[in-house]
């Protein structure tokens, strides 16, 4: 059964690196400020990049699954 919203998994593999970098700068936002309410609105906004993310998730296609070829063995080596 297929999500009605549904996510790429290439589109979710974006959201996820766009949100991963999102919550990095957040971080630093917060160990470099001295005011209060910025580092409670800095993490109040981790929080919901986080849910964000756990949303695209939960709505993403599986990845199709390639098989994966295994290799030809190597050429015998004349003399060997």
């Amino acid at each position: 059964m297929r999500a009605r919203f549904a996510f790429s998994p290439d589109a979710a593999g974006r959201v996820f690196d766009r949100a991963q970098a999102t919550l990095v700068w957040l971080a630093v936002l917060v160990f470099l400020s001295s005011e209060p309410a910025v580092r409670g609105l800095a993490v109040a906004a981790m929080l919901a990049v986080a849910l964000a993310a756990t949303a695209v998730a939960l709505l993403a296609e599986p990845a199709a699954s390639t098989p994966s070829q295994a290799a030809p063995p190597p050429a015998a080596e004349p003399g060997d």
